[in-house]
């Protein structure tokens, strides 16, 4: 009866020595039974001694309960389910092979605890693993747990490579930036990915600087370009790092402060790294804030722009002005864009600004021609997403229209580092401009990619010098020079040059000298509400 049984069973006496098999144990253990019966089994299996199967038989046999235990037998390469009974003369084994149905449920617990994409753990798995370090951090058992760092990876402008080049190409870039990161984590350094372009790297036995040298490794993995579907894609990324100094905090806490550190980075320029501290907390909850009372502040005409005038340099004549947007806070007073842009441009907001930033300028320069002034050209800043958006070009123009302007009367700008992640896109949108009479400028060129190879393919009429140059001209043989090889390139390239950040008459002398053909700062004007630029283009 006992051979027939499709269970493993064996009997071993109080001397632990085998007294029965039956045919199935001999299959499972790979051995005959008359090689077996008589012999010590922790002898005959002494992989076994101090594994739980060990501590199951010797529980039972001293108890008299019966035991129970699913585990791999490494010498065999089989999951074993086990039951023990006691008896008078010792205990009774009966076991079975589960190896395929821990295989399947192994492989299971995998996938609910791995992200299917690039193979690193899930949100899920990482929070078990963050709130298990955090605890181990705390116990008393562990004092040399010490720091716990959790840094926060979030790469920068990455929906705008999904939504140029579509998703196929945009997870290839995540399963190139996760070979790169595997390639030089130290295995002791936990990995997750928990959403869309958001990584977790878990550090234990950290300290702050071991925590921003890791950091620093991640950022280097930026410096080549990615390739994916063909292409190759130059991106970077902000990180956020938060230790834990108080082991009382949660997991949830830790990573939150992580992403407020995150944010902070993201908002000081991105491509660079945060610590947490009590001040980022602050400006989270500021931002958080501001993202609520945007709508309020269209709602409620709370923007408006200033303008700063733009000056040549060959007869002193004012030949443009830059239109800046500006936030009249009821609360807070006037907001320079540092203080929301990077919120606004986050936020459902984005398109509606592009809207009301157009319509402004347009209405503005026609009521400034009603008052007899001779209206310069205006130039209005677009981020990367606006120029890309659906239909820019027709919306300019429909609403230059609706307010009878020469769309030849609008410049459109836009920076270096909003070119660079659809350079092709961005080449056909400029181009679109230009050929409905919209001219194009630079800005801040020089202190970006500087690429001459995106220069000489779109279609740009004006180079905005960066005012860092401008600032040093006076104290930088290597500034002077810069500024002299932009406005000699420049020219080459049929462009012309707006140097911005003038301050000083000495500034200008040497822009001059330089061949500059435009100036823009302080030395000829602020920038000034819509009444007082009226007032001094009639002082001109």
């Amino acid at each position: 009866m006992l051979d027939s049984l499709s269970d493993g069973f064996m009997s071993i006496d109080k001397l632990w020595r085998f007294t029965y098999l039956n045919h199935t144990a001999e299959r499972y253990l790979q051995q005959k039974r008359e090689n077996l019966l008589g012999r010590d089994m922790w002898h005959c299996y002494p992989d076994l001694v101090n594994t739980d199967y060990y501590c199951v038989y010797r529980q039972t046999a001293a108890t008299g309960i019966p035991g129970r235990h699913t585990g791999y037998y490494a010498p065999l390469k089989t999951w074993f389910e086990v039951r023990s009974f006691a008896h008078d003369d010792g205990i009774t084994v009966l076991f079975r092979d589960v190896t395929s149905e821990h295989e399947h449920g192994a492989m299971l617990a995998y996938e609910a605890s791995h992200d299917y994409l690039t193979g690193l753990a899930n949100r899920r798995k990482c929070m078990e693993m963050i709130a298990l370090a955090v605890a181990d951090a705390a116990s008393p058992a562990l004092p040399r747990a010490g720091l716990v760092a959790v840094l926060l990876i979030d790469l920068d402008h990455f929906k705008e490579v999904n939504d140029a080049f579509g998703h196929a190409v945009g997870d290839g870039v995540l399963r190139d930036f996760v070979e790169r990161l595997l390639a030089v984590l130290d295995p002791a350094v936990f990995a997750a990915r928990i959403g869309g372009d958001k990584f977790i790297l878990l550090l234990r036995q950290a300290t702050d600087r071991a925590a921003e040298q890791l950091a620093q490794v991640v950022l280097r993995q930026f410096a080549t370009p990615f390739e994916a579907g063909g292409r190759s894609l130059s991106l970077s990324a902000s990180i956020g790092v938060a230790l834990l100094r108080d082991v009382s905090e949660s997991a949830e806490t830790l990573l939150r402060h992580a992403d407020a550190a995150m944010y902070a980075a993201k908002f000081a320029g991105r491509f660079q790294l945060r610590v947490y501290d009590e001040a980022l907390d602050r400006g989270m909850r500021d931002r958080l804030d501001l993202r609520i009372e945007l709508r309020e502040a269209f709602a409620g005409n709370q923007f408006e722009l200033h303008f700063q005038p733009q000056m040549a340099l060959s007869d002193a004549s004012i030949t443009g002005a830059e239109a800046l947007l500006r936030w009249r806070h009821p609360a807070r007073g006037l907001l320079s864009p540092a203080a929301f842009l990077d919120v606004l441009l986050e936020s459902a907001y984005e398109g509606l600004l592009v809207d009301w930033l157009v319509a402004a300028v347009c209405q503005q320069i026609d009521g400034w021609r009603r008052m007899g002034i001779r209206v310069p050209r205006i130039s209005l800043n677009l981020s990367a997403r606006q120029l890309t958006g659906a239909g820019l070009v027709d919306k300019i123009l429909r609403i230059a229209q609706e307010h009878g302007i020469d769309p030849a009367m609008l410049d459109v700008e836009v920076t270096e580092d909003s070119l660079v992640s659809d350079i092709e896109k961005a080449a056909a949108v400029l181009a679109a401009l230009n050929g409905a009479g919209i001219s194009t400028s630079l800005d801040d060129f020089g202190s970006g990619y500087s690429s001459l190879g995106y220069l000489v393919r779109l279609p740009i009429d004006t180079l905005k010098i960066d005012r860092s140059f401008v600032l040093a001209l006076l104290d930088s043989a290597k500034a002077a020079a810069v500024i002299q090889g932009v406005v000699a390139l420049a020219r080459s390239l049929g462009m012309r040059t707006v140097a911005e950040g003038v301050e000083t008459e000495g500034q200008l002398a040497e822009l001059k000298a330089a061949g500059c053909d435009v100036i823009q700062g302080y030395f000829i004007s602020r920038p000034l509400e819509a009444t007082a630029f009226a007032a001094f283009m009639q002082r001109m």
